[in-house]
């Protein structure tokens, strides 16, 4: 979720659509990693669309769906499901620190 103020945010997916549409612009600041993926063509070809049309980079478009995609399958899951998902992400983090 995209925090707009302390208590308001708006989801992912919205501001994933208002950004394709010319409505919202978006800069993402902090760590990343490199990660590499194969992809279905057709999949390949409408995140191109989407990029194109948003005026964003593929990374950028990529990055955004995936958030998009992560918080609607969270929004669906089980408090104790999404707990044991925090604590394999510490877990993770912890270990991407290291490195």
């Amino acid at each position: 979720m995209v925090l707009i103020h302390e208590e308001e945010g708006i989801r992912a997916a919205d501001q994933a659509a208002a950004l394709v549409e010319g409505r919202a612009k978006t800069e993402y600041v902090g760590n990343t990693r490199v990660i590499s993926v194969r992809l279905p063509k057709d999949l390949s070809v409408q995140i191109q669309a989407l990029a194109t049309k948003s005026g964003k980079t593929r990374n950028a478009t990529i990055a955004t769906l995936l958030q998009v995609g992560i918080e609607e399958v969270r929004a669906r899951l089980e408090p104790e499901t999404i707990q044991e998902l925090d604590e394999i992400e510490a877990e993770i983090q912890a270990h991407f620190f290291d490195n």
